[in-house]
């Protein structure tokens, strides 16, 4: 009508008016329109997209698989065939079956809450959409929590692929930390997820090399366990079971970050939902073979982390490099959405002037400092990483995408049908307990040890 034409131009002219005012404001704010059916107001977020667009193009959904790959694999894949040596072949192909399914469905609530919503751009401002300011804030805190301690996190797995990559000096962790922080403040100057998505790809692809080269190495080896099976071991207990259910829900934990980088794809609409298949697709092949190798070729005595079963010489030395390159990567796509959410929580959107580009240096300095100094100086973190991933990355993975689709009108009739419900009732009624209770659980127990 032409009253709330009216209305949402002044709304525009008073968010354009503001960025000269509120320059640490971020450019969202809420523009109220009619809906067709009457007088039922509702509200859309509307995003001033003059300077984001000048950082970026959009990436086409191979990319965006890519990345989301890269942000998703971490270090994970490389314990899992120590989790199936304590469960069996069975129930570990159960586990990464059943749990890329979960993680499959809920990231494509997202693509289809975010189909409806197209200027949604994070799960905070899904939450403010859906939930108003207080869900924002909550949302925030896990989000923002998750990512600052994760990072570390990546930094310790950086140090540690270093170290095997090295293997016959005597250099001590901190040095391959610090050199590791050298080595990631270049590439943490890139602002945008399509500015890294060909380190993403390239990522993807130094893992699969490093599993190529492991699988070669431990064929070449053959067998030196032979009780590899896949029934479950005697000697597996409730508490082998908890971690491997762990260790395969923090193996698929990514989709914190996916709304980010929908934001930056070409065309988000039409092709966010097929670049999760395919990066959900990719990771199953990839954990699939990880599991299958290691477990196959050294049964129970598998190492916790797989390249610790190589013998030293030029392939383990390969395998380290390959590895730190990803983890390096991984790092670097963890760090973006964070660095972005600081810069623009303090001086608003960004841009490509040199004023933003010393800031954002800042930014992600403070932010490897803040990992050094954690992965240094806390001896039991990495257990207590673990902790924090299972008290947020259980309900980031499967809360908050039920919630967003469940608090959305716009999916009210897709709710009704009866195995939409059942799967939404299955994974918020009983995936999210489990693996929130289970990795937990583990995660208090590996402290304990720690």
């Amino acid at each position: 009508t032409p009253c709330s034409t009216a209305t949402l131009k002044i709304l525009q002219h008073a968010v354009g008016a503001s960025k000269n005012l509120e320059q640490d404001r971020i450019t969202i704010e809420m523009a109220a329109r009619k809906t067709s059916a009457g007088d039922e107001i509702e509200a859309e977020p509307f995003i001033e997209p003059d300077d984001e667009e000048k950082l970026h193009k959009g990436m086409g959904w191979k990319r965006a698989a890519f990345t989301m790959m890269a942000e998703i694999v971490g270090t994970g894949v490389l314990g899992l065939s120590h989790a199936a040596a304590k469960v069996g072949g069975g129930l570990a192909l159960a586990f990464l079956v059943s749990f890329g399914l979960a993680s499959l469905f809920s990231s494509l609530l997202l693509a289809a809450v975010r189909r409806e919503h197209p200027k949604v751009d994070s799960f905070q401002a899904c939450a403010d959409l859906l939930g108003g300011e207080r869900a924002r804030r909550l949302t925030a805190l896990c989000i923002n929590t998750s990512w600052l301690f994760v990072l570390p996190y990546y930094l310790m797995a950086s140090a540690h692929a270093l170290s095997v990559a090295f293997w016959w000096t005597d250099t001590c962790y901190a040095t391959w930390a610090l050199l590791s922080v050298a080595l990631i403040g270049v590439p943490a100057q890139v602002r945008t997820f399509e500015g890294i998505s060909s380190l993403s790809a390239l990522s993807v692809a130094s893992v699969a090399i490093a599993l190529l080269v492991i699988g070669v190495e431990l064929v070449r080896g053959g067998q030196k366990e032979t009780d590899a099976s896949w029934s479950k071991p005697e000697s597996s207990s409730v508490w082998d079971c908890f971690d491997a259910i762990s260790s395969t829900t923090f193996a698929y934990q990514g989709q914190s970050m996916l709304l980010e980088i929908a934001h930056e794809m070409e065309n988000a609409p039409r092709d966010f939902g097929k670049a999760i298949t395919a990066s959900c697709g990719g990771l199953l092949a990839l954990y699939s073979m990880a599991t299958g190798l290691g477990y196959y070729y050294r049964g129970a005595r598998v190492a916790g982390f797989l390249p610790d079963d190589l013998e030293d010489n030029a392939s383990k030395t390969l395998v380290g490099l390959m590895l730190y390159f990803h983890v390096a990567v991984t790092y670097l796509v963890n760090n973006q959405p964070l660095s972005k959410k600081l810069y623009e929580l303090r001086w608003g959107a960004l841009d490509k002037s040199r004023v933003v580009a010393l800031r954002w240096f800042g930014i992600t300095m403070l932010l490897l400092a803040w990992s050094y100094v954690v992965a240094n100086a806390i001896p039991w973190f990495s257990a207590f990483q673990a902790l924090m991933g299972s008290l947020l990355g259980a309900p980031i993975m499967f809360l908050f995408p039920v919630a967003f689709y469940v608090l959305d009108p716009r999916q009210a009739a897709n709710v009704k049908h009866l195995p939409t419900r059942f799967a939404l009732a299955t994974t918020g009624g009983i995936i999210l307990p489990l693996t929130l209770g289970v990795g937990s659980v583990a995660a208090v127990v590996g402290l304990s040890e720690a």
